[in-house]
């Protein structure tokens, strides 16, 4: 049997902003709390006052971001789920 593999998936709707996801990312991989640093990247939209999550392609999936996030934007989900 072949083990599913995971992306993390974002919902945006529900980000507040705090940037607990980013930095958690940038003390996990680099070992600061850094956000230029971080595969997880927080932008603010000025016109509606909502924000944008968005993932670099350098990121391992190790999933601390979503340990980190208090507001469930950040989840796991199966690449492939039919298999």
């Amino acid at each position: 049997m072949e083990k599913k593999k995971r992306k993390i998936a974002i919902n945006d709707d529900r980000c507040a902003g705090c940037s607990l996801c980013v930095l958690s990312c940038s003390l996990f991989n680099v070992g600061v709390f850094n956000p230029k640093k971080s595969f997880i990247k927080l932008t603010r939209d000025d016109r509606t006052a909502r924000f944008e999550v968005s993932i670099d392609n350098g990121c391992i999936s190790c999933g601390e971001c979503i340990r980190a996030c208090a507001y469930d934007v950040l989840r796991w989900e199966d690449e492939n789920p039919n298999n």
